[in-house]
C-alpha cells in the first residue's frame, strides 16, 4: 500500500466518470448489494466487504488489498459486460485514496447535487446490511463509522448542503424552465420509493398542487399518495396518466424502460401542452428516443449534470472547508488503524503471558516442591519463543487484513472493538 493506512481496496463507477448507459447495465437491484458483497469478500486478498449502491454510483469497499483487475473481472462477468470497458470508465484506489474517497461521498463532495443529505442515508445501510450479514468485521467497521461521523461534521459545520439538498430537488429546476410557474402543473410520480417522495416534496414545496402516484404495488402507491396528499392511480393506467399530468418523475427499480416513445408519442396526440419527463432512474424508466418527440422534454440523471453546474457558485466556498474536515478525519482514521495494530499485537502478548501464568499455577500445584522462581522462568522462555515468530508475522503483514485476522481466530482474540451505536470515534 505504502501509506501505513490500514489495508482497504476501493473500487467504483459513478455519474462523474462513466456514461449512464454502462451504469445501468452494471447496476444492482435493491436486494442484491449484500450478495454481490458475500460474492466479492471471497476474492483473493478480500476479508470484508461492503457495496454502495445508488442512482449515480456503484462502489465497492473491500477491507484487505485486492487487484482491481479481480473486481472488474467479477463485475464484468456478473453484468454481462466487456471487463476492458468498465476499467476504462471505473476508478480504483487503496489506504489513505479510498479512505479519504469514501469520506468525501459521505460529506457529499462527489454527489451530483453538491451537499446532498440523503447519500449520507444511503452509506449508513449499505454498512448496516453488509454489517447485519457478517460481511463487515474490524476494517470496514471502522473506516464506515469514521466516513458516517465525517459526513455528519461537514453537514453541521459547513454550508455545503444549503439551497439543494438531493438529486431530487433539481427536478424543480428542470420543470420550471419548461413550464414556468409550477402552481398549475399537474405531477405523475411513476414509482413509490424515496426518490419519489422527496422529488414529490419538493415540488410540491415549489407550487404544485395536483399530485398522482402510479406504481406497481397498488399499496405502495396509496401509501405514498398519502404521504403527499395526492392520489394512486392503478398501474394499467399509467398510459392514460400521461395524458392528464404535465411532469412526470420516474423512479422505479424496474430493469428496463417502462415508458416506451410509442406511449409518449400516444399521449402527446391527445395533449396540448409539453410534457416534462424526468428520469431518476438507472437503468433508465424512459425510453431514450423519447427525448426526440416535439413537445416531450426528457432529463435523466447525467442531464442534472447540467443543472447542478448553475448551483454550484453559491457553494464553492464551503468546499475548502468541507475538505479540509475529510483531511481531518482521515488522518485520525489513520492513527486509529496503527493503534488498532498495536492493540492487537498487546492482545496477543497478553493471550502468551496469560497461557504462561496458568501453566505455571497448574504445574506448581501438581509439583509442591518445584522452585516457582526456576518454573517461571522456564515457561516464560518457552512461551517468548513461541510469542516472537508471530509479532514478527504481523509486523510483517501489516496491510493483510486476512492474515491479522487469523491470528485473531487462531487465538480466540476479539479484534473488532466495534461500538454498534457508536461514531467511530475514540
Amino acid at each position: 500500500m505504502g501509506d501505513s493506512a490500514p489495508p482497504v481496496t476501493g473500487w467504483g463507477i459513478d455519474h462523474h466518470r462513466s456514461p449512464v448507459g454502462l451504469r445501468e447495465r452494471v447496476a444492482v437491484a435493491a436486494a442484491d448489494p449484500v450478495a454481490l458483497a458475500a460474492e466479492l469478500r471471497q476474492l483473493p486478498g478480500a476479508g470484508e466487504c461492503v457495496v454502495v449502491s445508488t442512482c449515480n454510483r456503484l462502489e465497492i469497499y473491500l477491507g484487505g488489498v485486492v487487484e482491481r483487475r479481480h473486481i472488474e473481472s467479477a463485475l464484468a462477468g456478473r453484468a454481462g459486460v466487456d471487463a476492458p470497458e468498465l476499467a476504462r470508465h471505473a476508478y480504483a484506489s487503496d489506504g489513505e485514496a479510498c479512505a479519504t474517497h469514501l469520506f468525501r461521498v459521505a460529506a457529499g463532495l462527489e454527489s451530483m447535487v453538491l451537499g446532498e443529505a440523503e447519500i449520507a442515508g444511503q452509506v449508513r445501510r449499505s454498512y448496516d446490511a453488509a454489517r447485519g450479514a457478517g460481511l463487515c468485521g474490524a476494517i470496514l467497521h471502522g473506516l464506515f463509522q469514521r466516513a458516517m461521523a465525517c459526513g455528519k461534521d461537514v453537514r453541521t459545520r459547513t454550508g455545503l448542503g444549503d439551497h439543494k439538498l438531493s438529486v431530487a430537488s433539481v427536478a424543480v429546476d428542470l420543470a420550471r424552465q419548461v413550464h414556468g410557474d409550477l402552481a398549475t402543473a399537474r405531477l405523475l410520480l411513476v414509482g413509490a420509493g424515496e426518490t419519489a417522495e422527496l422529488a414529490a416534496r419538493y415540488l410540491a414545496s415549489a407550487g404544485v398542487r395536483t399530485i398522482s402516484v402510479v406504481n406497481r404495488s397498488a399499496e405502495r402507491a396509496a401509501q405514498l399518495a398519502e404521504k403527499v396528499s395526492g392520489s394512486a392511480l392503478a398501474w394499467d393506467r399509467l398510459a392514460d396518466a400521461l395524458v392528464a399530468h404535465d411532469v412526470v418523475v420516474s423512479s422505479t427499480a424496474a430493469p428496463h424502460p417502462v415508458i416506451g416513445v410509442a406511449m409518449v408519442r400516444a399521449a402527446l396526440r391527445q395533449r396540448r401542452s409539453p410534457l416534462t419527463l424526468i428520469d431518476l432512474a438507472v437503468p433508465r424508466d424512459v425510453e431514450p428516443e423519447v427525448g426526440q418527440l416535439d413537445d416531450a422534454f426528457l432529463f435523466n440523471v447525467d442531464h442534472l449534470e447540467r443543472v447542478v453546474a448553475q448551483n454550484l457558485g453559491s457553494r464553492q466556498g464551503e468546499v475548502a472547508a468541507a475538505e479540509a474536515l475529510v483531511a481531518e478525519a482521515v488522518a485520525a482514521w489513520k492513527v486509529a488503524g496503527d493503534a488498532a495494530q498495536a492493540e492487537l499485537m498487546a492482545q496477543v502478548a497478553r493471550y502468551f503471558k496469560d497461557v504462561v501464568a496458568a501453566e505455571e499455577a497448574r504445574l506448581a500445584a501438581k509439583l509442591p516442591g518445584v522452585d516457582r522462581g526456576e518454573l517461571r522462568y522456564g515457561l516464560e522462555r518457552v512461551g517468548s519463543k513461541l510469542l516472537h515468530p508471530v509479532l514478527a508475522y504481523l509486523r510483517n503483514h501489516a496491510d493483510d487484513a486476512l492474515a491479522q485476522r487469523a491470528v485473531a481466530e487462531m487465538l480466540g482474540l476479539d479484534r473488532a472493538g466495534q461500538r454498534p451505536d457508536g461514531d467511530g470515534r475514540p
